[in-house]
């Protein structure tokens, strides 16, 4: 009983609470609260990006996927994997290869061999292959092997160590020509694609974007250097070089060149050479076998902020004459010191690099629409390009391969005693005494103390017999020497250039 009368009073104390605070909320006109949604402000200050995975989504990501499907397929044909052997002599005199335990037969400069891996891209289909200086330059050997594994070797057709841009020549035909694209449509966040062969992984592609443009690294030692390269976040690693960066059309926009690195290795910063300018550099050294260079004849300097101020240019922009050398194309235009170059055929000029980039893209004879600030006002003048000689410019040349007689491999009759110390039972055969480092029979595989028993299927039995076969053996061709070794027969394949 006390408990129900309990309950009436809590009900009815309750009710009054209600109609109390209704009336309170009458008078002061306070705003009635139906959801707990409306305790929130209308538009969170703060919005968490989300992309829900709809059909759509999934439609636009398996759209970008095919884009560098296609253009790896596309590309990867296009590029080939360089290899180069570099030998160095030391003044001083060593032992040579001398048969082991039978004396000191004779004595030799020594000899060291630097292997060397890079890249190239075809330009044409009849050989032509498009690659950086230091990747070729000096080889005594270079040797390219293509996609589909066909290996050729190289003669330099032109280095310019002042772009780094080298052009190499294999005798081969129908091969698959790179699509060349435009370097000065480039821009910043574009994606772009990495082909080459770094760390001796044979057709590796990376993507990434355009990081920058008009890169100046100062990596080329010398005054009339030019560097404006396209810098990518692009994973490009040692054996990159003069590999090909693409854009998603599948056009070569570049040539891979260096990295910036602490390691060795990637670290998120690689740059190519802009194609224009690589292409301009390869038909120079393809058709003339040096590269015709173009100039103003004028020394500039970089804009800062002083300098922008006591100029009166109201901000950095431009390109400072510092120099108008006697007789050049700028003298004979009426250009002079303290002349700022403010655009050339109507492109904006910030940057030294960026004008001699587009100088040295020019051929001699072309003629520039310079506008330029000078004493508060601005005026335009037409420049014609004249052509410079460079004297530190470096000529197309070859170091030749040495001749090494009988491919390298001097031999003697096999006596008795040697057969039976070597574990040898056959009669027919000769004794390698010595292998010339470096040689087409070292290349090979052979050793001193190897019996060759058969040269092409022919057996041999004297040394006479030995030279004259290898001798009749026309340049280019592969022997195939069978050689006793080690109580067995192995086959040892020779080449004759």
């Amino acid at each position: 009983m006390l408990k129900s009368r309990s309950w009436v009073i809590a009900g009815v104390l309750l009710l009054c609470g209600l109609i109390t605070g209704l009336i309170i909320a009458t008078q002061l006109d306070l705003p009635s609260i139906s959801t707990s949604a409306e305790i929130l402000p209308p538009e969170p200050i703060f919005r968490i990006a989300s992309l829900p995975l709809t059909k759509d989504t999934l439609a636009y990501t398996e759209a970008a996927s095919r884009a560098f499907t296609r253009v790896a397929r596309q590309v990867i044909p296009n590029v080939v994997s360089i290899a180069s052997t570099k030998v160095y002599f030391t003044e001083d005199e060593g032992l040579g290869g001398n048969r082991s335990g039978r004396g000191l037969r004779f004595r030799a400069p020594q000899q060291f061999r630097q292997l060397g891996r890079g890249s190239g891209v075809i330009l044409s289909a009849d050989g032509y292959i498009l690659t950086n200086v230091h990747v070729v330059a000096n080889a005594q050997k270079i040797a390219v092997t293509l996609n589909d594994n066909r290996t050729f070797e190289a003669k330099i057709v032109g280095l310019d160590p002042l772009t780094e841009i080298a052009v190499v020549k294999i005798a081969a035909r129908g091969l698959p020509a790179a699509l060349l694209g435009n370097s000065d449509a480039c821009t910043v966040g574009e994606w772009v694609l990495a082909v080459g062969n770094p760390l001796d992984l044979q057709s590796t592609v990376t993507a990434g974007i355009i990081s920058a443009i008009g890169r100046q690294l100062d990596i080329i030692e010398d005054s009339y250097a030019v560097e404006s390269f396209i810098q990518t976040d692009a994973a490009i690693n040692p054996g990159n070089s003069g590999g090909a960066l693409v854009n998603l059309r599948g056009e070569v926009i570049g040539i891979n060149t260096a990295i910036a690195t602490e390691t060795g290795y990637d670290m998120g910063f690689g740059f190519a050479v802009p194609i224009n300018l690589a292409r301009r550099i390869a038909s120079d050294l393809i058709r003339k076998g040096k590269v015709v260079r173009s100039y103003l004849g004028i020394a500039l300097q970089n804009i800062d902020e002083l300098q922008a101020r006591a100029l009166k240019l109201g901000k950095p922009r431009g390109v400072f004459v510092d120099d108008v050398y006697a007789g050049s194309p700028a003298q004979r235009e009426g250009m002079r010191p303290m002349d700022v170059i403010l655009e050339v055929d109507g492109v904006p000029m910030n940057r030294v690099n960026q004008l001699q980039t587009y100088v040295a893209s020019k051929a001699p004879g072309t003629k520039l629409r310079v506008r330029c600030f000078r004493e508060g006002r601005e005026i335009s003048k037409t420049i014609t390009l004249a052509e410079k000689e460079v004297a530190s410019q470096v000529e197309a040349r070859r170091v030749h391969r040495r001749s090494f007689k009988d491919l390298g491999a001097a031999v003697e009759p096999l006596s008795e005693i040697d057969a039976s110390e070597l574990g040898y039972k056959g009669k027919p055969g000769v004794l390698v005494t010595r292998v010339e480092r470096f040689s087409q029979a070292d290349d090979a595989g052979m050793r001193i103390d190897d019996i060759i028993t058969k040269v092409n299927d022919q057996t041999v039995h004297n040394p006479v017999e030995y030279s004259r076969i290898v001798r009749s053996i026309p340049p280019g061709e592969i022997i195939i020497m069978a050689v006793f070794r080690s109580r067995g027969t192995h086959h040892l394949f020779v080449t004759t250039d």
